[in-house]
Parts: structure tokens; C-alpha cells; sequence
């Protein structure tokens, strides 16, 4: 007994060395931060904590939503980032029970974050703290699609899942497309009050400025106009209270009102819209730009993020 106790034990050891030196960080090697916590498959298991800025952090103690449940399903599932902080978990399954009660089957589940948060491989600049969802635009049929049916990026096979673009082509109004549920789910959403901020579409915010009767704006605020957006929105939680190390980003606090719908929104649907004055040709100085050193998530260095992300590199 005594021996295969031994030989048990000794088995073990070879294996966590094994896993330790498989996710070990070589500085010298100049591993892009995104290549590392894209490659996990597995969460950190260690206390839950959400770890730094949501464009520059990690996360220890994930969870992972599971790929549908219902009243959700994970579109493109196949990415694995379907992982976040317990809260966040908790937050997605809530918000998709509201969709059924407003009058969808529920929700069609986007991004959330890689097992150990960090920057994504592809497709996101935060995403990286376990705090943040996509949630489609589009309402919900049968929440039993197959892999392939709810696959919408080309990397993974010809995409069968159709996004629904809400906005026109023009960029300055909602379109056919939009309806008040999808009003009433981002309500919802921007109500609760573990939210920070709500991404959407310029124009979406538009409408919501000019739909939303005079008694009940503050949830506005929450709202905020981004480029892009068009397909779904994006939900960012407060930091929570396990998570000491990690940034708030603030609430816009130079707004005189208390919605946002003001002259800075309305720039995104003119100003921003006209086409830019050709600049004149000229000369330009050759300059050698410094490999991994470009200010953004996708060429972030491991030592780029928090300290403490080291570790969740290194820990089991």
C-alpha cells in the first residue's frame, strides 16, 4: 500500500511539473500576451479576483457559462470564451431570463472572456478582466443550435449563424430591424446596478435618447455611443468587491444632464460622418517601428500586464 502511495505521489509531481513548464513565461522568449491566455483552456485555480484594467488585465477563479441553457446559447462556442467572473455568469443568465419576460425566447450569447480573461487572440481590447459580455442583437429561435449552426466566424468554417444589423447604412438612424424590445432588454441591462457601462451603436443611443419619456433617463448615462456595435451590445460590470486590483473606468462625470443626450452624442451621427479633407502628400521619415511595442491588447507583452498576471500564468 505504502508503495503505490509513493508511486502515486511521484506521479503526480511529474505531471504538475509538466503542466507548470507548459504554461511557464519566458521573458526572453518576447510570447505575445494574447498567444498565452488565448491557449488556455482552464481557469486559474486559485480565490476568485478580477485583475486590472478591462483593456489591460486577467482574472483568476473563472467560470464558465455553459454553451446554452434555458433561456441562453453561446454563439460560436467554439472560441471558448465563454468564461467570466462569477458575477458576470450570474448577471448573463439574469439578463436572459428579463429577454423571455419582455417576449424573446431569451438570449443569443456573444463573447465574454478566455478562461484566464487576458487579451483575446482576435476580435476584442478589453474582454480581458472577466466583466464583460456581447449580447446579440437578434432574437432568439430554438436555443438548440448545433456548433455549426451558431458558428458566425470564418476561421472556424463558413458561418451559418446570420447576425442581425440593427443600424443603417447611413449610420445616423436605427433601422427596420430595431424594435422596443431590444430597448427594453438594454433597460433592463443599464438598470441593474452592478453595470458600469453599456456600448451600443451611435445611432441606437440616438433612438433611446428620443424614446425614453422624461420621468425615467437616468439609466441613460449608462448608455454609451461606440463605433461599430451594430450587431450587439456590450455590457461592462463594476469591479466587484473580491477583486481589489481591478479599475473602474468612470461614468463621465463632465455631463451637465443625466441621460448623455447631448451636442458630444451628436457629433457621432454628423461631424464624425463627413468624409475627411484628402491631406496634402508628402515626404515621409522612414522610422523603424520597435516590434511588441505598440500600446494596444494585441502586441501586449506578459510583464505589459499587472504583476500579479504572471502568476495566473503559472498557476494550475
Amino acid at each position: 500500500m505504502f508503495k503505490i502511495t509513493k508511486y502515486l505521489a511521484f506521479i503526480t509531481f511529474i505531471l504538475t511539473s509538466f503542466f507548470s513548464t507548459s504554461f511557464a513565461h519566458d521573458k526572453n522568449k518576447k510570447v505575445l500576451a494574447k498567444k498565452i491566455f488565448g491557449n488556455f483552456n482552464t481557469p486559474a485555480r486559485t480565490k476568485v479576483e478580477s485583475i486590472g484594467k478591462y483593456n489591460k488585465g486577467c482574472l483568476n477563479g473563472g467560470v464558465e457559462l455553459p454553451v446554452r441553457g434555458e433561456t441562453w446559447q453561446i454563439i460560436n462556442s467554439k472560441r471558448g470564451r465563454n468564461w467570466g467572473h462569477p458575477e458576470l455568469i450570474a448577471f448573463t443568465k439574469s439578463l436572459s431570463v428579463e429577454a423571455k419576460k419582455i417576449g424573446w425566447e431569451g438570449l443569443y450569447i456573444g463573447d465574454l472572456g478566455n478562461p484566464r480573461g487576458g487579451p483575446t487572440p482576435y476580435g476584442h481590447v478589453s474582454h480581458q478582466v472577466g466583466l464583460e459580455v456581447d449580447i446579440k442583437m437578434k432574437p432568439p429561435g430554438p436555443l438548440q443550435l448545433s456548433l455549426a449552426e451558431s458558428n458566425n466566424d470564418h476561421r472556424y468554417g463558413k458561418p451559418l449563424f446570420k447576425e442581425l444589423d440593427v443600424v443603417k447604412r447611413d449610420r445616423k438612424n436605427v433601422n427596420k430591424n430595431w424594435t422596443k424590445e431590444h430597448m427594453a432588454i438594454i433597460k433592463a441591462a443599464a438598470k441593474n446596478k452592478k453595470v458600469n457601462k453599456i456600448f451600443v451603436n451611435p445611432a441606437i443611443k440616438v433612438w433611446l435618447c428620443e424614446n425614453e419619456g422624461p420621468l425615467d433617463r437616468k439609466w441613460l448615462m449608462k448608455v454609451r455611443p461606440e463605433k461599430g456595435h451594430r450587431e450587439h451590445f456590450h455590457v461592462r460590470l463594476k469591479c466587484p468587491a473580491d477583486s481589489p486590483n481591478c479599475v473602474n473606468t468612470p461614468l463621465w462625470n463632465k455631463y451637465k444632464n443625466i441621460d448623455g443626450c447631448d451636442k458630444q452624442l451628436m457629433w457621432w451621427v454628423t461631424d464624425r460622418l463627413k468624409p475627411k479633407p484628402k491631406k496634402k502628400k508628402t515626404k515621409k521619415k522612414v522610422t523603424i517601428k520597435k516590434k511588441y511595442k505598440c500600446g494596444h491588447a494585441s502586441c501586449y507583452l506578459p510583464e505589459d500586464l499587472p504583476q500579479q498576471c504572471i502568476r495566473t500564468i503559472h498557476l494550475q
